[in-house]
């Protein structure tokens, strides 16, 4: 379905009139994971253009992304005497040390795995020469990931490369659980449920972004600032977050065919500003999430001069979704399967998100791009994460 939606764009983009200007941004993906958590409010991104874009552009963005981590369950002691104790001991053996079924705490349940395919939809409205919106959808769809559907992302090949190329054999216990299933299950500490399984669509929601364009301040650095709102739709998240984002663009043109970019944006989003629902699942703790992130891209002409082809490496670095300060006191505990990662999935909230994006770009009369994401910290981002992204004129 989705090679017949892509070849259905390419087809009717070669007999479009307008063209990209191909030389008034750098040519990006959406970098934003499909993390099991993430995909259920709004997380910014770095906008690197020079200027609006000055018509009607269409971005169709598709996603395949690799998220595990084993069932663990964690306690949140609520007395303070019980935190100062148990934040004593190292958090691998606090279980060890109280007796976990009379203490009074909140508890944590973190379950992932399946592959998460991702449709991202993105309209530019031009407003004026100086500013314009873009309105995007954003939804899922949970997959156990089979062959040859997930030829990158599927478990069988993750585990290949891990024993093959880097890792070694069964580096996390993943082979202790059976391979190629699908299903996130999160208990939040007010004991509120979400359970996905195969074949489950989720509406996540929608984003508006306007994005200003001022004045150059510096000659050669393009610059611009955007205001975000976001609606979340899902069951799990009904609520509205808002964002701000900063964005640097530093072009240098090598000669008159090859150019070399840099890109650095910084921002921020407050989620749940407004709950339209008295039962959204609790995805964090830190209701506000920052992020920063850098993209070096090369590009050249060919030799016709009507063809760009663009390459890009991109870093994005967001904030824990957990405060940070209740890891000091938390109690994971060991589900007696797993031992090389069983605190994964409780443990890796409390800690700072980043990976990496490997892109290609081809513009002619559309832009489209390849790229490949890799989580090198092991974070509950997908382990691998792979797409195509189509941008045209309208």
């Amino acid at each position: 379905m989705c090679l017949l939606l892509i070849s259905s764009i390419c087809s009717f983009s070669q007999d479009l009139s307008k063209t990209i200007d191909i030389n008034n941004s750098i040519k990006k993906v959406s970098v934003v994971s499909t993390h099991p958590f993430g995909i259920f409010f709004s997380r910014w991104q770095g906008n690197f253009q020079s200027k609006p874009l000055g018509e009607y552009n269409l971005n169709i963005n598709l996603e395949s992304g690799n998220v595990w981590s084993p069932p663990v369950t964690a306690y949140i002691p609520n007395n303070v005497a019980d935190r100062e104790f148990i934040s004593t001991r190292p958090w691998h053996v606090r279980e060890f040390i109280v007796d976990v079924d009379t203490l009074d705490a909140k508890t944590l349940e973190v379950q992932n795995d399946g592959v998460i395919k991702g449709l991202r939809i993105n309209l530019n409205i031009p407003i004026n020469t100086k500013s314009e919106l873009k309105v995007g959808l954003r939804s899922f769809l949970l997959t156990r990931g089979k062959f040859p559907f997930s030829l990158i992302t599927n478990d069988d090949t993750i585990e290949y490369f891990h024993e093959n190329i880097a890792g070694g054999k069964d580096p996390f216990d993943r082979q202790l659980y059976p391979l190629n299933k699908a299903r996130i299950r999160y208990k939040d500490r007010r004991d509120q449920i979400m359970d996905i399984n195969n074949g489950d669509f989720i509406l996540s929601g929608f984003e508006f972004s306007y994005y200003r364009y001022p004045k150059v301040l510096i000659a050669g650095l393009d610059f611009n600032y955007g205001t975000h709102i976001g609606i979340n739709t899902s069951r799990f998240n009904a609520s509205l977050d808002i964002g701000a984002s900063v964005n640097l663009r530093k072009s240098i043109e090598l000669n008159t065919k090859d150019s070399f970019d840099i890109g650095l944006s910084i921002g921020g989003t407050k989620n749940n500003l407004l709950n339209f629902q008295s039962d959204n699942i609790d995805f964090s703790s830190n209701t506000f999430i920052g992020y920063f992130e850098t993209l070096v891209q090369f590009s050249f002409l060919s030799k016709s001069k009507r063809t760009r082809h663009s390459f890009a490496t991109d870093f994005y670095f967001q904030t824990s979704l957990n405060n940070k300060n209740e890891f000091d006191y938390i109690i994971p505990t060991k589900n007696g399967t797993s031992f090389k990662s069983w605190n994964s999935g409780i443990s890796n909230l409390y800690r700072n998100n980043n990976y990496w994006t490997l892109m290609y770009s081809l513009t002619k009369k559309m832009t489209t791009t390849f790229y490949i994401q890799q989580d090198l910290t092991v974070n509950n981002n997908p382990d691998i994460q792979t797409g195509i992204c189509v941008s045209f004129g309208l």
